[in-house]
């Protein structure tokens, strides 16, 4: 007699078959692409193959999901003929398609530096270029096609072999109780409940990203634990970048270049360097910023002793792509935060990683919950050393009830640290409290006024913790060979017009702060996020080459500005005017700083001024979407 096995042991079955050729396929991945991990220790490579497993996973249970839906048929009629041909198909269309991807990315890498993502889907379109260019990869590839039509014929073989027929013989008839059948309903809630966890990729704070692999090594180590099905799933329905040719490259790197290579005639200065980054701190929150009393008396009192650009900008408006603009030089110019879009798995330079050449210490601190908007495994991308959150700080006495710690215990624990830290170090603080819902501790409540906007006491409560932080480290002996830097990652609520109109909802403070120094005075110098970086190094005499598309603010030379997008339009702001391309066609030339509600397009009296945004602004634009689509963001990068 024949007895048919269950239908939940056969779809481990199948799917384990899946697990073996994408495991099989990292490994012809790291053998045509030996070179590049040539560096990669025996232990790494272990860990990298194992860890890919859990990568694996999701990507066979997301780009399954159907397949494991009809699988979990509990009638009868699964295991006829025309059911089972059909789970036949689904798998064998779908699980080839991703094999096919698989087998491209296994010479593909070596000129892309990564996984291919969602763009790729691209070439089914058959365009020109698709057409020009297959023939002469087939010819290159020969091989790697026949390796695809070999792992496609092995999958469908295997598939066949999996038997649905569990043995021949007697067999015991199923009891028919009440408690059969709760075993049998508890199997499948299990079943249900493992491959929501599968497609989450585990039962962390947040689904697993391109960016989590982060968490686990280098960028080479990166470049083994995904897999190519993965990367496209991830990026599927994300908006990508297309390639723009408004110049020759030579043309577009000489009007906003990306290569920097500072030749000072001083020695490298190993100061120490402070980052904070002040959650939702929007200039308009500061009385000395705006000729008035603010809600910032600390910062106020920092900044007539300090560096202050009067005309800063952010490049986002959010966190998760302020964060990016700050530390590594990366704007939002398109709908997705770099953390969470098709290019996230691309090689970054950035504060951390090049000073970490020279030496530094390198930490990022965020009272968040560890996972917030992937800013830990950003981190990590982005070469700091170690990360410092909520779950480091280990005491939820201080626990906002929603984001993390507070402000105030928070920094003092971050003065601590910094206190342990060998020299020289860069470390990085993004600040919590000012967030939304603007929660401050209840023993606080009553030291500071509410204000006009529900920001406004949590703005005086995190300014106060500065103070506190400040005076804390002021006495320790690091703290005068220390530059310190203090900006925004966005702003926030307002309520006076020019901070709402679309140059003021980027208007940011931009602090570079050294005690006993020559960094004085406020400018009017246009300035942005993603100068932070170049202007760190430059201040220090950093004598190597590194990619940023920002300037340093200490260069009298360069051509300052400011850049966003936002709603499918691109802003440049430069000396007191900003230009809007709408969707690179129409302009829109205001004089921010005299129509300070941008209500006069000036662009047609001011046709020199027009053209000379608009020719530094596509420029940006076509070195930015270059640069990211080609996964050359580093200078060493390939």
């Amino acid at each position: 007699m024949q007895r048919n096995k269950n239908n939940l042991v056969l779809l481990v079955e199948r799917l384990l078959l899946l697990n073996v050729l994408y495991s099989f396929c990292r490994l012809l991945f790291f053998l045509f692409n030996l070179s590049y991990f040539s560096d990669v220790s025996a232990g790494s490579l272990l860990k990298d193959f194992l860890v890919g497993i859990r990568f694996d996973l999701v990507a066979i249970i997301i780009s399954n999901i159907v397949f494991i839906i009809l699988h979990l048929n509990p009638f009868s009629f699964f295991y006829s003929r025309v059911y089972q041909l059909v789970l036949k198909i689904i798998f064998l269309s779908v699980n080839i398609i991703f094999l096919l991807f698989s087998c491209i990315d296994f010479g593909l890498f070596r000129f892309s530096g990564k996984h291919s993502t969602s763009g790729a889907l691209r070439v089914m379109s058959f365009g020109e270029d698709f057409m020009n260019t297959v023939p002469g990869m087939i010819a290159d590839f020969w091989y790697v096609l026949l390796i695809f039509f070999a792992l496609s014929i092995i999958l469908t073989w295997r598939y066949s072999k999996i038997s649905i027929e569990k043995y021949h013989g007697s067999a015991t008839p199923l009891k028919n109780d009440w408690v059969s059948k709760l075993k049998k309903l508890g199997i499948y809630l299990l079943t249900i409940g493992l491959v929501i966890i599968g497609f989450r990729g585990g039962i962390q704070f947040k689904p697993v990203t391109i960016i989590t692999a982060s968490s686990y090594g280098s960028s080479k180590d990166i470049a083994l634990i995904l897999n190519t099905p993965f990367t496209i799933l991830k990026t599927f329905n994300k908006s990508s970048l297309d390639e723009v040719n408004y110049f020759s490259e030579k043309e577009a790197e000489s009007i906003s270049p990306v290569v920097h290579h500072y030749h000072s005639m001083l020695p490298f200065n190993k100061a120490n360097v402070v980052l904070i980054i002040l959650e939702s701190f929007g200039k308009e929150y500061f009385g000395s910023l705006n000729n008035r009393e603010g809600y910032t008396p600390f910062l106020d009192s920092l900044i007539h002793e300090s560096l202050v650009f009067d005309h800063a900008f952010a490049n986002g408006k959010r966190s998760i792509e302020g964060i990016p603009s700050i530390v590594a030089g990366i704007p939002p110019l398109m709908d997705e935060p770099f953390i969470s879009s098709a290019y996230s798995g691309n090689s970054i330079n950035s504060i951390a990683s090049l000073l970490k050449m020279k030496g530094y210490a390198t930490s990022f601190f965020h009272g968040g919950t560890n996972g917030t908007m992937n800013f830990d495994n950003f981190t990590r991308l982005a070469g700091y050393q170690s990360y410092f959150g909520r779950r480091e700080y280990n005491d939820d006495k201080d626990f906002d009830g929603t984001w993390g710690i507070y402000d105030g215990p928070f920094l003092q624990r971050f003065a601590d640290r910094l206190n342990t830290m060998p020299q020289p170090f860069f470390s990085t603080l993004f600040t919590l409290s000012s967030h939304h819902p603007y929660a401050i501790p209840e023993k606080d409540r009553a030291r500071f006024s509410s204000g006009t906007l529900p920001i406004h006491q949590s703005i005086r409560y995190a300014d106060d913790a500065l103070r506190i932080f400040f005076h804390q480290v002021s006495k320790m002996s690091w703290f005068d060979n220390t530059l310190f830097v203090l900006v925004a990652d966005h702003t926030a609520l307002s309520e006076e017009s020019f901070y709402q109109n679309n140059v003021g909802i980027f208007s940011i403070p931009l602090i570079f702060y050294q005690h006993n120094s020559h960094l004085k005075g406020l400018s009017d110098q246009t300035a942005q996020q993603i100068d932070i970086m170049p202007s760190i190094l430059d201040y220090l005499h950093f004598d190597q080459p590194f990619f940023s598309l920002g300037e340093s603010v200490f260069d009298s030379t360069a051509d300052h500005f400011a850049v966003s997008y936002f709603n499918d339009s691109y802003q440049i702001i430069s000396n007191n005017y900003s230009l809007m391309l709408d969707t690179l066609k129409n302009n829109f030339l205001y004089h921010y700083t005299a129509d300070t509600l941008l209500l006069h397009n000036v662009s047609a009296s001011e046709p020199v001024i027009t053209k000379k945004l608009e020719t530094k602004l596509k420029a940006f634009i076509q070195s930015y979407n270059h640069a990211l689509i080609q996964n050359k963001m580093s200078v060493d990068g390939k």
